[in-house]
């Protein structure tokens, strides 16, 4: 049997990606910044899946966070891409969070 992360972790990390897929996809919809819009969508659903599909033959005493920085420090190209995948959706969201916050203090200023 192998190891795994906790259930409470899988369903916050799967919310994350389904609500930031929602968001991309409204964003498309609304034609604000379309570009960024589908490159975080295609982001959010490749990098889950690399991971996935480079997770199954890991050793049965890490788990799968453990197995990603075994193979991020090993160089893995996967590993990398996952990393800086995480990194992009994190940052989008924390430039998506400034931009609403600064659209407020405009209405509020006026």
């Amino acid at each position: 049997m192998s190891n795994t992360l906790p259930a409470w972790f899988w369903i916050a990390y799967y919310l994350f990606l389904a609500v930031t897929i929602g968001v991309a996809i409204y964003n498309l919809s609304t034609r604000k910044t379309k570009r960024m819009s589908l490159l975080v969508i295609w982001v959010a659903i490749t990098v889950p899946i690399v991971g996935l599909l480079n997770s199954i033959g890991r050793f049965d005493e890490l788990n799968e966070f453990q197995h990603l920085v075994n193979e991020l420090q090993q160089g893995s190209l996967w590993a990398v891409y996952a990393c800086s995948g995480y990194l992009f959706l994190v940052v989008w969201w924390i430039m998506l969070f400034l931009k609403i916050i600064a659209r407020q203090k405009k209405i509020v200023i006026r």
